[in-house]
């Protein structure tokens, strides 16, 4: 796998999480499919590069720096200046989204 192809599943997944995170603040069904989808899709990709010991060792890091970016993110759309973040809110919803991807991958072996 090229590095090109870990950073396109990182950011389809930073998409689909944003969006699903977006319908959780919103009268929108929340639906999280898309964002379970991609993030065992990324996690998958990121284990088989790194290695289980080192993506394990990784993934707190991983966790927060993504949250971060995310939450950074939505705090500089225009269209979501409305939007009211709880502190530690999208970095909880990630890290929840990471444990299902993680049980995904668990499953797959």
């Amino acid at each position: 796998m090229t590095e090109d192809s870990l950073q396109s599943l990182r950011l389809a997944f930073k998409r689909a999480f944003t969006a699903y995170f977006l319908d959780l603040n919103s009268p929108a069904i929340a639906d999280p499919t898309e964002a379970f989808a991609t993030c065992r899709a990324y996690l998958s990709a990121l284990r088989e590069r790194l290695g289980q010991e080192e993506f394990m060792h990784r993934l707190d890091d991983e966790t927060t720096h993504m949250a971060g970016h995310i939450e950074q993110d939505l705090r500089y759309r225009v269209w979501t200046a409305a939007l009211r973040l709880e502190d530690g809110e999208v970095e909880d919803r990630l890290r929840e989204c990471f444990e299902y991807g993680l049980g995904q991958l668990d499953e797959q072996g």
